[in-house]
């Protein structure tokens, strides 16, 4: 199944509107209910479960720092089977053969803006080493995201050439 960008708002805010977001977010989290994100006349309703993993992290480069929350987890069916879970650990390509990845991946794609102001994305280890770039800028965010998803995608079956 590939990803898909449900709701994405990303917009310079006060630091009012910011708490105001995430007291909604944690009030309905408190109550084990829905939690609905708004930006304009774009919405989006969605159900964590009771304990989704949860990510923190702060970076900073030489001229910006940056705090990205996430919560993270698999989705379920009605019958409460974990749907993502069963397709991804054991996607068969047309000819049969698994493409099987790690159920834990060592690393994560970041995507970030340079000192230009272009989007470009890098595959940083967990240990924090990058280990790939997009050796380009890319004008917008969402170009970035599409040139990362296609390396995602094209990737697991590169050919490895040794000179």
């Amino acid at each position: 199944m590939a990803d898909e960008t449900l709701f994405e708002s990303e917009r310079q805010r006060s630091r009012a509107d910011i708490a105001d977001v995430l007291r909604s977010l944690a009030t309905a989290l408190e109550n084990d209910g829905p939690v609905t994100l708004e930006d304009g006349e774009r919405s989006v309703r969605i159900e964590p479960p009771e304990q989704p993993l949860f990510e923190i992290e702060v970076e900073r480069d030489s001229e910006r720092r940056s705090l990205e929350l996430e919560l993270e987890w698999d989705e379920r069916d009605e019958e409460g089977e974990d749907v993502s879970a069963a397709a991804e650990s054991e996607p068969v390509e047309s000819d049969g053969k698994s493409t099987a990845e790690p159920a834990h991946s060592l690393g994560r794609f970041e995507v970030f803006q340079d000192r230009a102001s272009e989007w470009r994305w890098r595959l940083v280890h967990r240990n924090g080493n990058i280990i790939a770039t997009s050796g380009e800028g890319y004008t917008s965010k969402q170009n970035a995201l599409k040139g990362m998803r296609s390396v995602m995608k094209n990737a697991p079956d590169a050919t490895v050439v040794s000179e």
